[in-house]
């Protein structure tokens, strides 16, 4: 959260002093809460680390089980950025930062996530708790994305269900040997459809 807060005063600053005449490109920011989707294979988030252990056959250790986050399917905020870019390309008062984030009611628990997948998946998911230590963490995060619905008419394409559906169809499709990059394909098309 402190790294994106300064990403967004150093966009602000660089803005302000270098983009504030009349015909300047309009510099945007954008920021998406708990993306998921298939290929992601980042260390220490939680469903590339869920996937790497059910597919190793080794345990997933949880950090913080009860964390609240906001969960999305990466399509989600992409297209919310495409948005973004259309309507910087032409309106300077999109110079501004923007949140991309899923419906209230798709915030949940690192374990219920974790119960979600396991669900989808065909195979044990074993889990553990890992006992730390661990830097602080905010319990519950959310991010307000009202003002992209209001004047970008952006809406997420995919609820919770959708997006944790298609992610664990890629990393199936990715154990079983199947083409992921055809299956990455078939998720964008599906999700333009």
């Amino acid at each position: 959260s402190s790294s994106k807060g300064a990403a967004e005063l150093v966009t602000a600053a660089y803005r302000s002093s270098y983009f504030a005449h009349d015909g300047a490109p309009a510099i945007a920011s954008a920021r998406a809460g708990n993306v998921i989707g298939g290929g992601d294979w980042g260390e220490d988030r939680l469903v590339p680390d869920l996937f790497r252990a059910a597919l190793a056959g080794t345990p997933l250790r949880i950090r913080n089980p009860e964390a609240v986050r906001p969960w999305q399917h990466v399509l989600n905020p992409l297209s919310g950025y495409l948005r973004l870019a259309e309507r910087a390309a032409t309106d300077p008062t999109a110079a501004r930062g923007w949140n991309f984030g899923p419906a209230d009611a798709d915030a949940h628990p690192v374990a219920w996530i974790v119960d979600r997948i396991a669900e989808r998946w065909d195979g044990a998911i074993a889990r553990e708790i890992d006992p730390g230590p661990h830097p602080h963490e905010a319990h519950w995060l959310k991010l307000d994305s009202s003002l992209a619905r209001a004047q970008l008419d952006w809406a997420p394409a995919w609820d919770l269900a959708a997006g944790l559906d298609q992610t664990t169809a890629w990393y199936r499709a990715y154990r079983d040997g199947d083409d992921v990059r055809a299956t990455t394909m078939d998720q964008i098309a599906a999700f333009g459809d």
